[in-house]
Formats: structure tokens, C-alpha cells, sequence
């Protein structure tokens, strides 16, 4: 992996640390395209973000500064070069997008799922409820007809 200085010094064209930092960031925003980066520690407390670029990257800014060289605008031969790239982010994108909502899905079916089978077992306590209340009321009314039934003419007391 290569810092920035080195890339300079690497691809023929580049005049400055500042023109490739320009050049990076013009990929990134057409391409869409993520440089690998970590922070290095500059003083007791300060940190700063490095980018750092591997053999392949190296190659196709070589290939920008020649487009470049041949009078071609900086940001088609960006998008020339980097365009391959940017196709597969973007299905890669598309990808992630399509897994987040399935992600999205689920959860929202998993939540379903939970209210339906918390119905089910109250709808299930209600009828277990019903059944015993039904219970109670065929024995009421049974002993009510036995009782009838033992004492037929007897008028009531009022």
C-alpha cells in the first residue's frame, strides 16, 4: 500500500500532492469509489486520516494522467478509467440495498408473527374461559330444574 506522496512520485503527470488529492476525491465523488484509509497519530493527542492506494489503484491513475496528457478533460478520463468500477459498485450497492429491505422484511414479519401468536394464546385463554364459564352455567341451570322439579306446585313465597 502506497501514500499519497509515493503515488506522486510514481504516476508520471502528477505535479503535486494537492493535484492528486484533487484527482482522488473527483473519483470518489463520480465513481463512487472508496479509497482504503487509516489514521495515523501526529502528536500527543492529533490524529489524521492517510489514504493509502494499492498497485492497482496506482495503475489506473497512470492511465488518468496519460488521457490527461492527450488533452482529454480530468473528469472523463476519470470516468473512463474508473467506470468499471463504478458498475460493480453500484450492483454492489443495489445488493446492499436489496438485502437491507429483505433485512427489513423479516423483522417486520418476525414482529407480525409475535402479535399474531400473542392473539392467538389470548383468544385461546378467552375460549378456555368461556368453556368454564358455560360449564358453570349448565350446572346452575341444572340445579335450578332439579330444584323445580322436586317441589313442581309449589307457589313461590313473596
Amino acid at each position: 500500500m502506497y501514500e499519497s506522496e509515493e503515488v506522486v512520485s510514481l504516476v508520471e503527470g502528477l505535479n503535486s500532492v494537492s493535484t492528486f488529492h484533487r484527482w482522488r476525491k473527483l473519483t470518489e465523488e463520480l465513481c463512487h469509489v472508496s479509497f482504503k484509509r487509516k489514521t495515523k497519530q501526529v502528536g500527543e493527542t492529533s490524529y489524521t486520516k492517510i489514504y493509502q492506494f494499492s498497485e492497482v489503484d496506482i495503475e489506473k491513475f497512470r492511465q488518468v494522467s496519460v488521457l490527461r496528457n492527450r488533452g482529454q478533460p480530468i473528469k472523463e478520463a476519470i470516468l473512463f478509467v474508473f467506470k468499471e468500477e463504478k458498475k460493480r459498485t453500484t450492483v454492489e450497492e443495489q445488493n446492499k440495498q436489496l438485502f437491507d429491505k429483505l433485512i427489513e422484511a423479516i423483522r417486520t414479519l418476525d414482529g407480525e408473527r409475535h402479535k399474531q401468536t400473542k392473539s392467538i394464546h389470548s383468544l385461546e385463554r378467552q375460549w378456555h374461559l368461556m368453556v368454564q364459564r358455560v360449564n358453570q352455567l349448565e350446572q346452575r341451570i341444572e340445579a335450578v330444574e332439579v330444584e323445580k322439579m322436586d317441589k313442581p306446585f309449589q307457589r313461590k313465597k313473596s
